[in-house]
């Protein structure tokens, strides 16, 4: 049980971001057909379309009811809420040209684009941007709301929402929807991040950076005139965002679970090759990757992506 929890959470390289088939990226987690959906690169251009504008109104203040500060727009890129905004905005791009060379694939139009997507690594970097966006933007949601938000200062405007709840509400849709998975493994890159943006804080203190309030701190709570109250913040904070990764994760592997419990046909579902019927997520799991391959792949739609 132990060796399986560790290989579902921890795979092989052949679930490397170098290694992965077409349905992990091209096709949505809940569709019954092969056949790359045209109502799925729909959404996925409405939701890339609608992110960009919200990348637009928060850099450019639509909407925004605040009065405006000095160095208002040059200080925008130093809060980490617009990192993770610019993170859902590339990953939602990214995914809709994937599907979109998917879906010109499937139809076989424009041939040179499957030798194009066997040897992009547009994958790999969809795939991490889409972990790092999604796990950030429930961080963003919870601690702004929890630490940040002081009714005295900040007010409940367009923009706040759009860049401090609805950024979670599409990640949150997404995650339900796409067919990729999400991996344990890859929470190195989502703790790097804050890591960096911890360095990033400090050495934009100790260069004199002031936030748009014209205060020595980007956030009350990571004050480094306080160095020790701050480091604990940072460490806590990194500690944090493993705990979203992880529960990113069980997202993932109860989405999977559902997948495999009403969608997959009824002697998959029953039992693999001893009968027994699904017992645990683990099992789910794996019995939802055998049957991808069964059901939507064939050798000439695998993709390797070294």
């Amino acid at each position: 049980m132990v060796t399986k929890i560790w290989r579902s959470c921890f795979p092989s390289a052949e679930n490397s971001p170098h290694h992965v088939e077409r349905h992990h990226f091209y096709l949505c987690q809940w569709q019954t057909n092969t056949q790359v959906g045209i109502c799925y690169l729909m959404y996925r251009l409405i939701v890339a379309i609608l992110l960009l504008a919200v990348l637009a109104c928060s850099a450019l203040d639509i909407g925004r009811s605040e009065p405006m500060l000095e160095h208002h727009y040059a200080k925008w890129w130093i809060y980490l809420t617009h990192w993770a905004l610019i993170a859902c905005a590339l990953q939602a791009w990214l995914a809709a040209i994937i599907v979109t060379k998917g879906l010109m694939i499937d139809r076989n139009e424009f041939e040179w684009n499957i030798h194009v997507a066997r040897e992009s690594r547009l994958h790999a970097v969809y795939w991490v941007v889409y972990t790092i966006a999604t796990v950030y933007s429930f961080i963003v949601t919870i601690v702004y709301w929890t630490f940040v938000y002081d009714p005295e200062i900040h007010r409940v405007d367009a923009v706040n929402l759009m860049v401090h709840v609805l950024n979670s509400v599409i990640m949150l849709i997404d995650l339900t929807i796409v067919g990729h998975p999400i991996r344990l493994n890859h929470a190195y890159w989502t703790t790097g991040i804050g890591v960096l943006y911890a360095l990033f804080s400090v050495i934009y203190y100790l260069a004199g950076g002031t936030d748009r309030h014209n205060e020595s701190s980007i956030y009350k709570m990571l004050d480094w005139q306080k160095p020790g109250k701050s480091i604990v913040v940072c460490v806590l904070g990194v500690f944090f965002v493993f705990v979203i990764h992880f529960l990113c994760y069980c997202m993932y592997c109860l989405r999977v679970w559902l997948y495999a419990r009403f969608c997959l046909p009824e002697p998959i579902r029953n039992g693999s090759r001893n009968g027994e019927k699904i017992s645990c997520i683990t099992r789910s799991l794996s019995t939802m990757e055998e049957s991808q391959r069964e059901q939507f792949l064939n050798p000439s739609t695998v993709i390797d992506l070294k």
